[in-house]
C-alpha cells in the first residue's frame, strides 16, 4: 500500500464517525456551494516572494512569485551545508586561514592557523550561521572559494535549479547570488534527506571549541521560532540589506510535514510573523477534508446463458481534499465488462436483480470501502 493510500486509509478511519456529506464522485476545488466545504485564502504577509509547501501530500498549498529570481542571504548556506555531507567527512580536520578568520558579519570568532574538525564547522553554519565557518568550508573541500562556488553552481544545475546562482559560500551580497523560493524548497528537501543536516538545522545552540589561548565560544540559533512555535524543525535564516528578511523554515504535526520559503520578508521579525501565519494556515484551514460515497453499490447486468454467477460492481472510495487541490486517493474502480462468454445460439437474456440496501451511515460506508479495498488489492 503506498504512504498516500496508507494517509487515506488513516485518515479516513480517524473521522468516518464525524457526520459529513454523502456524495457519490468526488468533490473538486475550487469548492462548489452544494459541497458544503469552504477553503479560506492564505494571509496576507510581507514577504516578495514566498511558498507554501506540504511534504505528506507532495502538494504546493500556496505561494506568491515562488520563481522570482532575489537575493537569498545567509540561506545560501543551505547548499553549503549540503557539500559539506556530500563532499567531505565530519571527521575531517581543517585548518583555518586568515581569509577565512577575516570573514565579516557573522562569526563564531575562528583563529588564523587553529585546526578545527568539519563537525564543529558544520554546526557552526547551520546553527549558528557562521560566515568565518562557510569559508573555512570552502577552502578545505575545494582548495580556494572560487573553486568551491563552482562547485555550487555544479550541484544547482545537477538538481535543476534553473533559478538560481552562487557567488560564495555564505551568501553576504553580491552580483550574480540569487535563488528561488521553488529553488529552495527543492533544495532544502535534498538537504534534510540527511539526518545530520536534520539534526543540526533544529539545534537551539552548540558550545564551540575554544580558542587556541583557552577563550571560550558558543553560538545560538538564528532561528528563533525553534522551541516557539510547537513542531518547528528547521532550517535556515538570512539577513542583508538587498536581500531583506529571508528564511526557510519547516514544521511537523500529525503526521505532516511542512515547508515553507520566504524571501524579501520587511519588518522588524516580519520572516517569523510570516512563517507563523503560513504554518497556522496550512495546519488550520488546510487541513484534510473527508467524505465518502455511500448508497446502493450494485447494479443489474446484462448476462449471456452459462453458469458464471451475476457479475456485481462496487463503486465506493474515500476521498481526502487538501490545500485547495481536490485530491483523489485511489482511481475509483471501472466498471466490470462482461466475462466474454462464447456466443450461444440461445437469445441473450435481461436477468433482474434487485440490489440490497447500501450502507446508510459514513461508518458503515467506511468499513464497506475498506473491504472492496482490500479485494482489490
Amino acid at each position: 500500500m503506498s504512504n498516500r493510500l496508507l494517509v487515506a486509509v488513516l485518515a479516513a478511519a480517524t473521522l468516518v464517525a464525524v457526520p459529513g456529506p454523502a456524495i457519490a464522485s468526488h468533490v473538486v476545488l475550487p469548492v462548489r456551494v452544494d459541497d458544503g466545504i469552504t477553503v479560506a485564502g492564505p494571509p496576507d504577509v510581507s514577504a516578495a516572494s514566498w511558498l507554501l509547501y506540504d511534504e505528506s501530500t507532495d502538494l504546493v498549498l500556496a505561494s506568491f512569485a515562488p520563481n522570482e529570481e532575489r537575493a537569498m542571504a545567509s540561506t545560501t548556506k543551505i547548499m553549503t551545508g549540503l557539500l559539506v555531507l556530500e563532499q567531505a567527512s565530519l571527521d575531517d580536520m581543517v585548518t583555518v586561514s586568515s581569509r577565512a578568520a577575516a570573514a565579516g558579519e557573522k562569526e563564531i570568532d575562528l583563529v588564523a592557523g587553529e585546526e578545527l574538525t568539519m563537525d564543529a564547522l558544520f554546526k557552526a553554519l547551520m546553527i549558528h550561521s557562521a560566515n568565518d565557518a562557510a569559508i573555512a568550508i570552502a577552502e578545505h573541500i575545494s582548495g580556494s572559494v572560487a573553486a568551491f562556488v563552482a562547485l555550487m553552481n555544479q550541484r544547482a544545475a545537477e538538481l535543476g535549479l534553473e533559478g538560481t546562482r552562487f557567488a560564495n559560500p555564505h551568501g553576504l551580497d553580491a552580483p550574480d547570488h540569487y535563488s528561488t523560493a521553488a529553488d529552495l524548497l527543492a533544495l532544502t528537501r535534498v538537504a534534510m534527506s540527511h539526518p545530520e543536516f536534520a539534526t543540526a538545522v533544529r539545534a537551539r545552540g552548540l558550545v564551540f571549541p575554544p580558542t587556541p589561548d583557552g577563550e571560550a565560544r558558543s553560538g545560538s540559533a538564528t532561528n528563533l521560532m525553534l522551541g516557539e512555535y510547537p513542531g518547528t524543525i528547521g532550517v535556515k535564516t538570512g539577513f542583508t540589506n538587498r536581500a531583506l528578511l529571508t528564511f526557510v523554515a519547516s514544521a511537523e504535526r500529525d503526521g505532516r510535514r511542512i515547508y515553507i520559503v520566504l524571501l524579501g520578508s520587511e519588518g522588524t521579525r516580519a520572516h517569523f510573523s510570516d512563517a507563523k501565519a503560513l504554518f497556522d494556515y496550512a495546519f488550520g484551514d488546510l487541513g484534510f477534508v473527508w467524505s465518502l460515497s455511500s448508497g446502493t453499490p450494485y447494479e443489474a447486468r446484462l448476462s449471456r446463458p452459462g453458469t458464471s454467477p451475476i457479475i456485481t460492481a462496487a463503486g465506493n472510495r474515500a476521498l481526502l481534499h487538501v490545500a485547495g487541490q481536490g485530491l483523489l486517493i485511489g482511481d475509483p474502480p471501472a466498471k466490470l465488462e462482461d466475462p466474454g462468454f462464447e456466443p450461444s445460439e440461445d437469445p441473450p437474456q435481461v436477468v433482474e436483480r434487485k440490489p440490497t440496501e447500501g450502507p446508510q451511515t459514513p461508518m458503515e460506508a467506511f468499513f464497506h470501502w475498506f473491504r472492496d479495498l482490500m479485494n482489490d488489492g
